[in-house]
């Protein structure tokens, strides 16, 4: 099986042939990118844009706050493109007057229209999802059924209050309104199997080790601990499990995304845009997604074998930013039901 690793250097090669006769004009071009990302999952891609284009890319790993750090900044910031992981950062951006519009026909024309914003893309997804064990009958559910008392004590996630669940309660927020979504909450914490605990990882191992019969989590998860990079034992416990289409009803399933922005104050305006136009080419998509065990944003692009073995999950046509924006309504009601952390 071909290893995220060992297809790095054939997807370079692809890619660049993207923009080559822009090389003459642009060889002498830099932009800076800050990125909360961290650098050995990105730098291929970008060698590969500066093979492409002769632009070369500055980058600064900012591990935590990158919003800090920008406002500290201010105007005399020299950060062209800032990038980020999860809705709620990448949202924040704007919020803040950090970005400006990433005004372009390709990336409109490239990126589904409920995985982008005025001031931001995404780059790549991280479905969030049901898992169970292999010998399951269950072959697809709504988010909406996970409150359902045929599952009574039956069910494993992480802390509610973890980002990855706060966007797919805010998310359900959106659809169905405060009184739903509590009501459906309270189900969820009378179906649990035992109180929350861990992260996606150990909901993936409890459900091996038969401690519940269903649970949620990010298919990057699942798909990391397959790969073996946290070793043999988190490998065979990922292979007992597998994911579960799943959607809300009259929609589609819900994601968290990697995303970036064009900086508000970017001195290399042209040069950085062109950097967020390449990320969305087929070849670099493959070479983003592939670096995490992502999926591609875009649906022309190949994801990895590990991933596309999980399935295709359709992503909801919710408007991100509404989703961004119920988060603190979203833990508001968390609180409520009595999940505390």
């Amino acid at each position: 099986m071909t290893t995220p690793r060992r297809a790095t250097a054939g997807l370079i090669a692809l890619a660049t042939t993207w923009l080559c006769l822009s090389m003459a004009t642009s060889r002498a071009e830099e932009i800076n990118l800050y990125s909360t990302r961290e650098p050995q999952l990105i730098e291929p891609v970008i060698a590969s844009f500066t093979a492409a284009t002769g632009i070369r890319v500055r980058l600064t790993y900012i591990e935590d706050n990158l919003v800090k750090r920008m406002k500290a900044e201010g105007d005399a910031s020299p950060a062209d493109v800032l990038m980020t992981i999860g809705l709620d950062k990448t949202s924040q951006f704007a919020a803040n007057d950090l970005s400006q519009p990433t005004s372009s026909p390709l990336l409109e024309k490239t990126i589904p229209p409920q995985l982008r914003g005025a001031e931001w893309i995404s780059l790549s997804v991280r479905p969030r999802v049901v898992v169970v064990r292999n010998d399951s009958l269950l072959s697809a559910i709504r988010y909406e059924d996970l409150a359902d008392p045929r599952f009574r004590g039956q069910l494993c996630i992480r802390s509610p209050l973890h980002q990855n669940n706060v966007a797919l309660i805010s998310a359900y927020l959106v659809h169905h309104g405060a009184d739903a979504t509590e009501a459906w909450l309270r189900g969820i914490k009378a179906n649990l199997a035992h109180a929350p605990e861990g992260k996606d990882n150990d909901v993936i191992r409890q459900l091996a080790e038969g401690r519940c019969s269903i649970g949620i989590a990010n298919t990057v998860a699942l798909a990391q601990l397959r790969d073996g990079r946290e070793g043999a034992e988190w490998t065979a416990w990922a292979n007992k499990v597998k994911t579960v289409p799943t959607t809300f009803e009259r929609g589609g399933t819900h994601v968290n995304l990697t995303g970036a922005a064009l900086a508000k104050h970017a001195p290399h305006k042209a040069a950085a845009l062109k950097f967020l136009e390449f990320l969305v080419t087929p070849a670099a998509q493959k070479l983003y997604a592939t670096a995490e065990l992502e999926y591609p944003v875009t649906s022309d692009a190949e994801s990895a074998p590990l991933v596309a073995a999980m399935g295709a999950f359709p992503s909801d046509s919710l408007d991100i930013d509404a989703i961004a924006a119920s988060q603190k309504a979203a833990i508001a009601l968390i609180k409520k039901v009595g999940f505390e952390k």
